[in-house]
C-alpha cells in the first residue's frame, strides 16, 4: 500500500479556522496539526513528513484604483442634467491562482473576500447646451498585496509560496465624464 493510500487528510473548517485531522487507514491513530497561534491557515497532506499550513505575510495596502468595466451610464444633449442613481452588488477582486484558502485570505486581509457589499452609485453632471455628455460610473477598489507563507508541520520549515498577490474590496464609485 502507497503512502498516499495510507494517509487520507480531512479538512474541518469552523469559521476562519481550518483544523486538520490526518487520520492512518492502516489504524495507527490520529493526530491533530493546528499552526500555533494562527487563524484559519491551510493544510495539505505532504505524506510522512506531515502537512503544510499557510498563511499571508507582508500583506501591504496598494491605496485604491477604479475598476474598468462599467456599472451605470447615463447620457444625452443638453442643456441638461445626467444623473445617476442606482445600488449595486460587487464582490472582492482576488488575484488568480492564489494557493491559499479564502478563509486564510480574509484573516489576512481583514475582510471577507467571500462577501459582496453594496454599492451606491449616486451623481449627476450638467451638460452645457449643443454638447452631448455621457457620464459613466466605476467601481472604486481599495487593494491589499501580500504573499502567501507555508511551513510544513511540526518540523516548522517556512517558505514563501507565492509572491505579490493582490485582493481588492470595492470602497465606492468613480465617475467619468465625456462631452463631444
Amino acid at each position: 500500500m502507497t503512502m498516499g493510500d495510507q494517509l487520507k487528510l480531512q479538512s474541518v473548517q469552523r469559521g476562519a479556522t481550518v483544523v486538520a485531522l490526518s487520520m492512518s487507514l492502516l489504524g495507527m491513530g490520529a493526530s491533530a496539526h493546528a499552526a500555533p497561534g494562527t487563524k484559519g491557515s491551510d493544510f495539505a497532506n505532504t505524506g510522512e513528513r506531515g502537512s503544510v499550513a499557510k498563511r499571508l505575510i507582508n500583506v501591504r495596502s496598494i491605496g485604491t484604483k477604479c475598476g474598468k468595466e462599467p456599472i451605470a451610464m447615463a447620457s444625452g444633449r443638453g442643456k441638461m442634467t445626467l444623473r445617476i442613481d442606482e445600488t449595486r452588488s460587487k464582490g472582492t477582486v482576488l488575484s488568480k491562482n492564489i494557493e491559499a484558502s479564502k478563509g486564510v485570505i480574509s484573516a489576512g486581509v481583514g475582510w471577507d473576500v467571500t462577501k459582496s457589499r453594496s454599492i451606491t452609485v449616486s451623481g449627476s453632471k450638467e451638460v452645457p447646451r449643443g454638447k452631448y455628455g455621457t457620464l459613466t460610473a466605476y467601481v472604486k477598489y481599495s487593494g491589499k498585496k501580500f504573499d502567501v507563507q507555508a511551513w510544513l508541520i511540526p518540523e516548522d520549515v517556512k517558505w514563501v509560496a507565492q509572491k505579490n498577490k493582490t485582493a481588492y474590496k470595492p470602497i465606492g464609485v468613480c465617475f467619468k465624464y465625456s462631452e463631444r
